[in-house]
């Protein structure tokens, strides 16, 4: 399943948070390195939600995102999670 991941440029590199799951970021020196340390934000968060008997938030698609104003300035990015299978 893939999650919209927003990007966002920080003083210090670039900030990673994803709508659909509220609290889980993370951060990067460069855009390559943000995404890849949100991809493991977000796996982390997965995991500790089903070790706890959540259930996983579904994916909105990013063009919803993309009209909400308050994501203005942002680069969008999918991540693929796809070994959960409560998912």
């Amino acid at each position: 399943m893939k999650y919209p991941v927003a990007l966002e440029k920080a003083e210090d590199g670039y900030g990673a948070f994803f709508p659909d799951v509220p609290g889980c970021v993370s951060h990067g020196d460069s855009l390559d390195e943000a995404l890849i340390h949100a991809k493991e934000a977000l796996e982390g968060h997965f995991e500790l939600s089903a070790e706890y008997g959540e259930d996983l938030p579904q994916p909105a698609a990013i063009e919803k995102h993309r009209e909400n104003p308050d994501y203005s300035g942002v680069i969008w990015e999918l991540v693929d999670i796809d070994h959960f299978s409560r998912l």
